[in-house]
């Protein structure tokens, strides 16, 4: 591989992190990463209890996280990673679970509480995609601030019905579709690939991707960088500690590749007022997880479960993962990944852990035949900056910060940011984020002359 004249920091070692370094060094520059934590992989790490592995932020995935999958067969991952154990999607209603097709018109109008009139009325969708497909570009979400201009929920019961958002279009989305504040841009970029796609569970952990990853990087770990200036002579200084010494570092430029808040603290002192104000409106939505470790697998495959508002309890959905020879979970046991409604959550945000626990667990073995007395073991997990808000305005917001953040790059300021936050979030959306920082950080360093960066 040819090295480019150029090297490059990454702050921050999650996917949006690891897919921008990845790319630079594929592209021939030096590339280094510092991260603050003991290890790579972000909200992406995985834990383990007993020889059960998994993800306390979830690892469903689906055939339409195209990037995500990509990178995985380009780090030799393939025959350890996919293809994926397809996730039987099932819905609570009425208090009793049943199988759904979420696919197609026929499939929605199966929904148990979707009703047939209101389903019909889905024949209008492909109409309005065509409508808006020049602005739903997946990897340019600025392009959608025109249609930034009403929620999910409005823009469904406007069009197809209210029984229709709730089955089937807000369980779509994921976590953030309960919000009345959703916009409805993020249901418009999910669905022409997601709606036709099956959702599955990887066969290693993400920890095993990023650690394919990280091992052909240089990464520098329990690393907390301290601030970004800039340099007389050109390119910058990252101000860094380690073990609470001080290490700057010289470099052409830098990737900020952290939550929006860390990204506003350690970018602060090259940021204009716009990108300040810009990353202090970015919103989080925290979520509340319980993994349980169970005896016996409840079903014979992957599963689903997503639980619409109405039903009420404190369940949002459950993911229910058996057990097979070399696999995530020991052969014959199975593991169940809760997680809880948002409205739950705010109210929980006090209460001690373990009144937390039997709740969701209460919950979990009143929904599922089965699940009583299966759990062997619990681990709970609150996790405050785990999935940027998309309400109605992030899509302008994204345009302006992508603006502005161009604007100074002009100027010779050669620093970026990555993140879920100005994606999609998820996985996926995380990892084309960092990818396409890279792009940004090619085509300004290609062909430029660049500082000497050294470690001092």
């Amino acid at each position: 591989m040819d090295r480019r004249a150029g090297k490059i920091l990454v702050i921050g070692a999650g996917l949006a992190g690891l897919g921008a370094a990845w790319r630079l060094s594929r592209l021939g520059f030096d590339v280094r990463v510092l991260e603050r934590e003991a290890r790579a992989g972000g909200r992406a790490a995985s834990d383990s209890v007993e020889g059960f592995r998994f993800e306390p932020a979830g690892a469903l995935l689906s055939g339409a996280d195209r990037e995500l999958l990509a990178w995985v067969d380009e780090l030799g991952l393939r025959d350890e990673v996919l293809p994926l154990r397809p996730a039987v999607p099932a819905q609570v209603f009425r208090g009793r679970v049943g199988a759904i097709d979420p696919r197609g018109l026929f499939g929605v109008a199966a929904i148990p509480g979707v009703r047939r009139l209101q389903a019909a009325r889905l024949l209008r969708l492909p109409r309005l995609l065509a409508r808006y497909q020049a602005q739903l570009e997946p990897d340019a979400p600025e392009r959608a601030a025109p249609l930034d201009d009403r929620s999910l929920h409005d823009f469904g019961r406007l069009y197809f019905g209210a029984s229709v958002v709730e089955r089937w279009m807000a369980p779509l989305v994921g976590p953030l579709g309960d919000s009345p504040d959703t916009s409805r841009v993020l249901f418009l970029r999910r669905y022409p690939g997601h709606a036709e796609a099956l959702l599955g569970l990887p066969r290693a952990t993400l920890a095993e991707i990023v650690e394919a990853a990280a091992s052909r990087l240089t990464i520098l770990t329990g690393v907390e960088v301290a601030g970004i200036e800039p340099l007389a002579a050109g390119g910058l200084r990252v101000h860094a500690r380690e073990r609470g010494r001080e290490h700057p570092f010289e470099t052409d430029a830098v990737v900020v590749a952290v939550p929006a808040p860390e990204a506003a603290r350690v970018a602060g002192a090259m940021l204009c007022r716009a990108e300040r104000e810009a990353l202090a409106r970015v919103r989080y939505a925290p979520r509340l997880v319980l993994v349980l470790g169970l005896r016996r697998a409840l079903h014979p495959h992957p599963r689903w479960l997503s639980v619409p508002h109405s039903e009420g309890g404190p369940l949002a959905s459950v993911v229910l993962e058996p057990g097979v020879a070399g696999g995530r979970v020991p052969s014959g046991r199975g593991l169940a990944h809760l997680e809880a409604r948002p409205d739950f959550v705010a109210a929980a945000e006090t209460a001690p852990d373990d009144v937390i626990v039997k709740e969701l667990q209460a919950a979990f073995e009143g929904v599922l035949t089965g699940a009583r007395g299966a759990a062997a073991w619990s681990r709970l997990y609150r996790l405050p900056l785990a999935t940027p808000r998309f309400d109605v305005g992030r899509y302008r917001e994204i345009a302006r910060f992508e603006r502005v953040a161009a604007d100074q790059r002009r100027a010779g300021r050669k620093l970026y940011f990555a993140g879920d936050y100005l994606m999609d979030p998820s996985w996926n959306g995380a990892l084309l984020s960092g990818q396409r920082a890279a792009r940004a950080v090619h085509a300004d360093l290609e062909g430029k002359p660049t500082a000497r960066a050294e470690r001092s």
